[in-house]
Parts: structure tokens; sequence; C-alpha cells
């Protein structure tokens, strides 16, 4: 079967650390070019990943050799780039958070169906390992019921100037580090969970939020999940279970590195466990995953519906309520 193609839209460090270098793992897509605005940079990551340098995105998208797009874009430029990159007939692997808000994500995911295309947000924590070791043990009934989801993602103050102090760029804490918790609670309370409370707390002088907090229940059996997140913390990056039964806590459950064995802690009445779990690469099994998806478009409506359900929560925390439309 031949290798999907592909191109990378803008030269970002976590493009750089993570996700090019798992492009060139995987056998089944081929990395064609990287594309930044100036051609320095370009030329840059074309020297350490042995493909294509290509000055200006749109240039990127006017190739006809190139079948998807990986963007690790700002997410303030999304819904421009986005909707261009379905204009030249690409799949596009998207970084999170998709867009800044709602109607942006309505307007392309309905120009991916219009062209039958994919898009995928990237969260690449959901195809760790680690996850599926954590959706088995939750159907096990170890914990008995399972009441309460508490989730944090945040780290310290960041450099002055990072994008994402940007409102410009689609900068704050709820659109960066928010997404993690946000996303697992829906992945473990489903999508018809519902906002119950939410505070974000803004810079005045930069204009974003920098932390904030939520409280999710979900509508089918009562289970509540609280998540915090921002730029102000200790590093943080766990998801906790609480069950009639017992108690689950992980601990690198979003950022777990290629060669990191995670561990899982569990507590029960009389005794504590600690199971050191499989390392795995994220990044590689993700971009597996985005592979696999293209070549099955029977999914790409399942792809584009999640997308949209982690837009609307994230403005209903903005927003303060529920009934976005």
């Amino acid at each position: 079967m031949d290798r999907i193609t592909i191109g990378v839209m803008g030269c970002s460090a976590f493009a750089k650390r993570a996700m090019i270098p798992a492009l060139l793992e995987c056998n089944c897509m081929k990395l064609i070019a990287v594309a930044s605005r100036t051609k320095d940079r370009a030329a840059e990551f074309a020297g350490l990943f042995g493909c294509e340098a290509v000055e200006g995105y749109r240039s990127l998208l006017d190739r006809t050799d190139i079948d998807a797009i990986y963007m690790p874009l700002p997410t303030g430029l999304h819904r421009n780039w986005a909707h261009e990159v379905l204009l030249s007939g690409k799949h596009l692997l998207v970084e999170k958070s998709f867009t800044e808000n709602y109607d942006s994500a309505v307007a392309i995911t309905k120009a991916a169906r219009e062209r039958d295309l994919l898009v995928m947000e990237n969260y690449c924590f959901l195809q760790h390992a680690q996850l599926k070791w954590l959706s088995d043990f939750i159907t096990s009934g170890e914990l008995g019921e399972i009441h309460l989801l508490r989730s944090t993602f945040g780290f310290p103050p960041l450099e002055k100037g990072n994008f994402r102090y940007n409102k410009n760029l689609g900068g704050g804490a709820l659109l960066d580090a928010g997404g993690y918790p946000i996303r697992i609670a829906r992945l473990i309370l489903g999508d018809d969970m519902r906002l119950v409370g939410a505070a974000l707390e803004y810079d005045d002088e930069l204009g974003v939020d920098i932390y904030g907090d939520a409280m999710f229940q979900s509508n089918h059996n009562g289970m509540i999940a609280q998540i915090s997140f921002g730029f102000d913390y200790y590093y943080q990056c766990m998801v906790e279970l609480l069950g009639t039964k017992g108690k689950l806590s992980m601990n690198r459950i979003f950022t777990a590195p290629p060669g990191l064995a995670p561990c899982a802690y569990i507590e029960y009445q009389s005794k504590k466990i600690q199971k050191s779990l499989s390392a795995d690469n994220q990044y590689v099994n993700t971009i597996d995953y985005f592979a696999r998806a293209i070549r099955n478009p029977q999914e790409f409506e399942t792809h584009l519906n999640s997308i949209l359900s982690q837009s609307r929560v994230q403005q209903e925390i903005r927003l303060g309520k529920t009934d976005i439309a």
C-alpha cells in the first residue's frame, strides 16, 4: 500500500521535538516538506529531517504531491489556515486547541464534510497504551461504582513572549492546558456530560486566562468530574478516580514521553498498590492512527463530532453557560 504523503505547516518546538521525529518512524507516511513563513526556518527543519523546505504556507498547500497536512500553528491561526488546507483538498491533523471558538469549529468541520476530508485534533495522550489500561481497569469494576474524576494539568509560568500569553494567537490556559482534562473527562463521562460550574482567572495586562477550574456531571450516571488547569502551578499532570471500593491515581497521564513506564497507584481500604505500566510512544501511535483514519472515511464523522464536542465544552466554560447551539 502506498504511503500517505504529508507536509508540516509551521516549525514549532513541539513539532521538532516530538511529532516530526514520529512521522519519520512511521512506515505509513512519508514526510515531503516543512513550511515556514521564513526561508531560513524552513531550511533549518528540512536539514534536520531530510525533507524539502518550503517558504510560505500557501506554497505548501499548492503542492499536488501532498495528501495531508500536520499543523502545529498557534490556535489563533487555525481557522484561516485549516480552511485553506481543506480548500486545497488535503486531510488535516491539527494541534489543540482546534479553534478559539465554537462558531469557527462549526465552519471548519462543515468544510471538511463538504469535501469528504478528515480533520483530527491532536491529543496524543489518547493513543498511549496507558489509556487502554485505564479503560480496561474501569470496566473491570475494581474500584466499584466510580463517583468522581479529578484531573489537573498545569505548569509554572512561561517565559514572557510565549504565544500562549498572546490573545491574538489564541492564548490562554483554557485553550492550552485546559483542553487535556476536558478531553479525559469527555472520554470517561461521555459527551453527554453537562457543565455544572466554571471559573477562569484572567491576567488583565495580557488579556488571557492564566488558570481555571470546571465541574461536570454525566447525564446518564451522575458521575462528577472536577478539573483544574493553568500556567501558574508547579507541574501537575494527573487523573484520579474515586469509587466505592477504592481510588486510582495516575501522574503522567497526558505527557508520558517515549521510554517512560508510567505508574498507576491503586488504594483500597486496607492496602496500596503501585503498578508499573508499559512504556509507549504516543506520538508514533498518533501518526499511525491518523493514517488509518484517512484510509477509513466512515470514521471521519466521529472525529468531526469529537472536535465539535470539545470546542463546545471549552466555549461553555468561557461563557459560563451550557446553551451553546
